[in-house]
């Protein structure tokens, strides 16, 4: 790993090489060129007699020049003469959305002004049908001039949808954006300017013009390219580090007993074996340090409360012990939000938990077990579940050990749970709870 680490430089280095020159290839060259005049596509040439006027149109191919022959006559509202590309075939025509311009280099001669449109039909999914041809969305680009190199770029995001087609098709909202992705269908009308007489148009390329990859593939590319070594690189130092921590903790394990700080958190972990892992009260190991730590949990009068979830193990077996889990958090901060700060809470084992109470006979204790047992009621469980619990109760008499108050609490427990569960019990008599009421 530390040799692959060392080889990360010369990587990332050729990677550096290799996204300046992509960059620059792509900037300066990797074009991508269609030629869609000459013999590539079926073309023919139209004129203005068809709508009533009276101009002439005659198209003569010269190798690969198309030369337009085109006699206005002033009889028709908009003269004109127009060749057509016929780009289908099947269903499918050329796919321009990977072009960025079209470029057409062609020669005037005549009388008038070298002015043309450019229009293009597309073929729209789920709106176009090819024997309807008003279903065709018409894009274009209006008033395009010659200058004197005979060179016109014309950036493919110049086209719009024609809003007379809009007008005239009415198409749904989500057909009526410029899509150039299957063109089937292209023209270029020539109107010179209205001027009379005989002109003459040809042209010697049609050609559209793109990238192999464009820039935003490419740089897609290169950022996933980046970013794949860059987490490989990660991988590997992590790795390494983990390797390294590994020896580094093998190292420590021999000095544990002579250095301060880890005998400072072996006392941190020695106060953590005194808590339960899965609900953070106190364990039996927990309550026994209190106990011997705390003198003021032992002074009369001192109450304890056994508790126990009602059929916790259905829940278990019917939900698994992830949401038993989840119910065992949930139930112990409940009961610890329902207790005083003076109150110990207790994880004695599985779904049983108890409450050392200083300073409370048992009928304040039966008190506080019974509003615990309501706050129950009250709180949204995992699963939708509806937990309850049983109580136990019993008072820690002066001349008796802390595990019989503890025994006592539990056989009131074993009463609550053979009564019906879900209710209190305390282990003195009815007579005795009266005295200490009064």
């Amino acid at each position: 790993m530390v040799r692959l680490l060392g080889y990360a430089r010369y990587v990332f280095g050729g990677l550096l090489v290799v996204t300046i020159a992509l960059l620059v290839w792509q900037h300066f060259g990797m074009e991508k060129v269609v030629e869609l005049a000459g013999n590539h596509y079926p073309v023919k040439l139209e004129d203005d007699r068809s709508e009533g006027g009276a101009s002439q149109g005659r198209l003569e191919r010269k190798g690969q020049d198309l030369v337009i022959h085109c006699h206005i006559v002033k009889k028709a509202s908009w003269p004109y003469c127009k060749l057509d590309f016929d780009f289908l075939k099947g269903a499918k025509g050329v796919d321009m959305s990977r072009f960025e311009n079209i470029v057409i280099e062609a020669h005037y001669e005549g009388p008038g002004v070298p002015k043309f449109g450019l229009a293009v039909s597309e073929v729209e999914d789920g709106f176009t049908r090819l024997d309807q041809w008003q279903t065709y969305k018409i894009e274009q680009v209006e008033s395009l001039g010659l200058p004197s190199s005979g060179r016109v770029l014309v950036p493919l995001d110049w086209f719009s949808v024609a809003q007379w087609w809009k007008d005239m098709a009415k198409p749904p909202v989500e057909h009526a954006a410029v899509n150039l992705d299957n063109i089937v269908y292209a023209n270029l009308a020539f109107n010179f300017g209205g001027v009379e007489g005989e002109h003459v148009f040809t042209i010697h390329s049609l050609r559209l013009h793109g990238k192999l990859i464009n820039r935003a593939d490419l740089l897609m590319g290169l950022v996933a390219l980046w970013v794949l070594c860059t987490v490989g690189w990660l991988a590997i130092l992590t790795l390494s580090l983990r390797t390294q921590l590994q020896e580094s903790k093998a190292a420590i394990a021999l000095l544990r007993e002579v250095n301060k700080a880890l005998e400072l958190e072996a006392r941190d972990l020695a106060g953590q074996a005194h808590i339960d892992p899965l609900t953070g009260v106190l364990n039996r190991q927990g309550l026994r340090a209190a106990l011997m730590s705390t003198s003021s949990l032992l002074s009369e009068p001192m109450a304890v409360i056994f508790i126990d979830i009602d059929h916790f193990k259905s829940i278990n077996d019917t939900h698994g012990h992830g949401v038993g889990d989840d119910v065992l958090r949930k139930f112990a901060n409940v009961i610890a939000s329902g207790i005083r700060s003076s109150d110990r809470l207790v994880r004695w084992g599985g779904e049983e938990f108890l409450i050392v109470c200083p300073m409370t006979n048992v009928y304040q204790g039966r008190i506080l077990a019974d509003n615990l047992r309501h706050a129950l009621h009250q709180h949204a469980w995992p699963a939708d579940l509806r937990v309850t619990a049983s109580f136990g109760v019993a008072q820690h008499h002066q001349q008796d050990e802390v595990g019989v108050v503890i025994k006592h609490a539990d056989e009131a427990l074993y009463r609550a749970k053979q009564t019906g569960r879900d209710r209190v019990c305390a282990h003195n008599p009815e007579d005795v709870i009266a005295a200490a009421a009064a």
